[in-house]
């Protein structure tokens, strides 16, 4: 019988994320950071992925909603700090879409306990492609992004072909993990039915 979790715990949680949360918003306030009320709005994106995480890390809910938590308190602290910092959307949006990719690698990383192809190749793929996005966008970059483009494009076939072979890696060894588990337990299957032919005499 499946043991119910403690109703304490649940509270200490809460209580925990809400306190961090209203000194947060309560020390930006204080120190005159935010011009006013309205800018605090990705404190509520960050409370909606508090809750999800909620769910996800002490529920057990399913994959998705743990994506869905690391996602949105990410993209909040992120939003956050566009306020902070005047950034506008319409410059900082690849850091947003690198902000994706993380997400779904380390949401990944923790559902499955391991890397997975299915995710991790295209949480890279994101992250990889939300820099490179952001070296132009904030103009770090000396040259146009139309012009990198003509020049560089086949580094994309050589990026999706790494990402093939990290796919294939991962695959790989995945299925020795799985043989070997296989092996070890028709191993331990087996020493029974030996021990008692060894004991049995004429």
């Amino acid at each position: 019988m499946k043991k119910r979790r403690p109703r304490s715990n649940d509270l200490l949680f809460i209580s925990a994320f809400a306190a961090i949360l209203l000194g947060v918003a309560s020390l930006l306030y204080t120190t005159h950071t935010l011009i006013s009320v309205p800018h605090a709005w990705p404190i509520l994106i960050i409370t909606a992925g508090g809750v999800l995480l909620y769910f996800a890390l002490v529920r057990g809910a399913s994959f998705t909603i743990l994506f869905g938590g690391i996602f949105l308190v990410l993209e909040g602290a992120f939003f956050l700090a566009s306020v902070l910092l005047s950034w506008k959307l319409a410059r900082s949006w690849p850091l947003a879409m690198a902000i994706a990719g993380v997400s779904g690698f380390f949401s990944g990383l923790a559902a499955k306990k391991r890397l997975k192809s299915f995710f991790a190749v295209p949480s890279i793929g994101f992250t990889a492609l939300g820099l490179i996005f952001s070296i132009f966008s904030f103009g770090l970059a000396k040259t146009t992004f139309t012009k990198f483009i003509a020049t560089w494009w086949p580094t994309l076939l050589i990026a999706g072909g790494c990402a093939l072979f990290v796919a294939y890696g991962i695959s790989r060894r995945a299925e020795g993990s799985e043989g070997r588990a296989k092996t070890r337990a028709g191993k331990s299957a087996d020493l029974p039915g030996r021990d008692r032919g060894s004991s049995s005499g004429p």
